[in-house]
């Protein structure tokens, strides 16, 4: 019995520990995600965008030893290119893009 608690204790208490804070990180980084997600659903219905299709999607996200970041460039429904950009915990900025701009960066990210 002895020997069952200290298997217990030295292999499947670690295993769990790593588990659960693997399973933390992704629930932080999901709801990361659903925030930046939110904020660009909220700029583009601004300009009266409801569906947009993602060209390229660039993401850095938080860690302790490096600042979050969100590059997007979209496709509106009337044929609009956007460029969606966002650093840290500043609001993200939308910027309308011409076609020719909007291809290059898709060409030099993609």
């Amino acid at each position: 019995m002895n020997s069952l608690l200290t298997f217990f204790a030295a292999a499947v208490l670690p295993l769990l520990a790593i588990a659960l804070t693997v399973m933390a990180h992704r629930h932080v980084m999901q709801k990361w995600r659903a925030k930046i997600d939110t904020e660009l659903a909220q700029a583009l219905s601004t300009l009266g965008v409801t569906t947009y299709t993602l060209l390229v999607d660039k993401l850095t996200s938080p860690s302790t030893d490096r600042t979050a970041q969100v590059y997007r460039i979209l496709l509106g429904e009337r044929g609009d290119y956007y460029l969606f950009m966002k650093i840290g915990e500043q609001p993200g900025l939308l910027k309308p893009l011409s076609k020719e701009r909007a291809l290059l960066a898709v060409r030099v990210n993609g």
